[in-house]
């Protein structure tokens, strides 16, 4: 600033004092000492103090914003440390879902291997097929057996869905056929309670050929249309968690027809089931899922199949994400969890776990006064049973990290960071870390940290066979 100042003023001093000496010798004046003071000294002064005075103005004010701006972050900041060094015993806000079946699928493996692709610090691979902008391989995490599938669907109108699209679509197919069987459940159950509280599903359901037997005679096929009363069941819900980056180049057509000839297959009819696409981003990750959840809590008549998958092995998004940047790591993974309200009774099936997700408590103690998980055998093993979401390279993290467990039997080598395995495709990695919590052994209690998100998935006792009937029965 002062050497601008300085600038202007002597090259106001240089002007003015060229044209007053230039129109002094045209007139034939001779100034006198009080003519120079005012001319060379005070009036340079003057134009300079005019000319810079916007300019000052300008950058006085934004000196005023920014201290009033560090006056207000060092506020917020000390604030914040105060909370987390005491942090205030207020009751809990807990969302509580039983889990029917969880599946996870990564270059590493699936389910519990990517967990232990995650222990053993599984690093990525050379990429045979993706290129940097100087034309050399990258690594990433590819799941290659959806090379072959993306391959074969090029020849059908799969052709005119982006290659990143085709890969998704190919994880999504595959997390609907890991959960077969509670799938099948679902859609008996689906027929069942809409034929005895509904009826007016009687006709689709009767021409579907899944419940048609062409042996049986009209008077035969009502009678096996005759059901027992079970649990309402209205709805099967499908929510597919994806990456803000998809939101424009997303053909919902394409994906909602393969959806529905799976869920047709199943013998589940349109009438009966939702889809639904979630466009989310790393930073609204949390708030997005404890939305889902509400979402889930509010409909006890209902049942959620929830996928949060993503792929970036495609090189037009390398080429846009590589770009100034001299390292990249794509990756593909997808997770799901078929979830409900407590209250639901599934025919045949029992939740196996039960997430609880609280976003509104920070300390510890409480929590675990709450769950009532004081004192567990995990303790003192030297498995990890912590799934940490967040980036474990910032310092910032760990800290928080260390100081909410701090007053805890949870020890470093219990913290597992789910984050690497994502590589950069971030925008659905914390959901994705948390469904992985769901593949940890029945006998340990899982903790899934964030920093505004904390979950905690405990496997269900086993009921007993008079218990097992009553829910069957519903």
């Amino acid at each position: 600033m002062i050497k601008k100042i300085l600038a202007t003023l002597i090259t106001c001093f240089i002007l003015v004092g060229l044209v007053v000496i230039f129109y002094w010798r045209d007139t034939q004046y001779l100034p006198e000492s009080a003519d120079l003071i005012n001319y060379f000294l005070i009036l340079p002064v003057v134009i300079t103090f005019v000319l810079l005075s916007p300019w000052l103005i300008y950058k006085g004010y934004q000196k005023y914003k920014q201290k009033k701006q560090q006056a207000l972050v060092a506020g917020q900041e000390e604030n914040a440390t105060e909370d987390e060094q005491a942090p205030a015993l207020q009751e809990s806000k807990w969302l509580h879902v039983n889990l029917y079946s969880a599946a996870a699928y990564h270059a590493l493996g699936e389910n519990d291997a990517v967990l232990d692709g995650i222990r053993e610090f599984a690093s990525p691979q050379l990429d045979p097929l993706l290129l940097n902008f100087q034309g050399l391989p990258i690594l990433s995490y590819r799941i290659g057996a959806l090379d072959q599938q993306v391959t074969q669907d090029e020849d059908n109108e799969s052709a005119f869905v982006s290659v990143r699209q085709q890969r998704i679509m190919a994880l999504i197919q595959h997390q609907i056929e890991q959960h077969h069987d509670i799938l099948t459940s679902i859609s008996e159950h689906l027929k069942r309670s809409s034929l005895f509280y509904e009826s007016q599903n009687l006709h689709e359901y009767r021409m579907h050929p899944a419940w048609i037997d062409p042996g049986l005679s009209g008077e035969e096929q009502n009678e096996e249309m005759q059901i027992e009363q079970v649990y309402r069941l209205d709805k099967l819900n499908l929510h597919i968690l994806l990456s803000e980056d998809v939101v424009h180049t997303w053909n919902d057509h394409a994906s909602n027809d393969m959806i529905q000839g799976i869920f047709y297959e199943l013998g589940i009819i349109p009438q009966k089931f939702h889809i639904e696409y979630h466009f989310i981003n790393a930073a609204s990750t949390d708030q997005n899922v404890v939305e889902l959840v509400e979402r889930v809590l509010k409909q006890p008549h209902e049942i959620s199949l929830i996928i949060a998958g993503d792929s970036e092995i495609d090189q037009e998004i390398i080429d846009e994400k590589i770009w100034g940047m001299s390292v990249y790591t794509p990756a593909e993974f997808v997770g799901s969890s078929c979830v409900a309200h407590p209250d639901v009774q599934l025919m045949q099936q029992q939740p196996l776990k039960t997430l609880k997700l609280v976003s509104n408590q920070n300390n510890l103690n409480q929590i675990f006064k709450e769950l009532e998980i004081h004192d567990l055998p995990q303790y003192q093993d030297e498995e990890p049973f912590v799934l940490v979401v967040e980036d474990g390279t910032d310092i910032k993290v760990v800290k928080k990290l260390d100081r909410f467990f701090a007053q805890s039997p949870v020890e470093q080598h219990h913290y597992l960071y789910c984050k690497p395995v994502a590589g950069h495709t971030q925008n659905v990695a914390k959901v994705f870390g948390l469904m992985l919590g769901a593949h940890l052994p029945d006998q340990q209690v899982a903790f899934v940290y964030g920093q505004n998100l904390k979950a905690f998935i405990q496997t269900l006792p086993e009921l007993s066979p008079d218990q097992e009937s009553v829910a069957i029965a519903g």
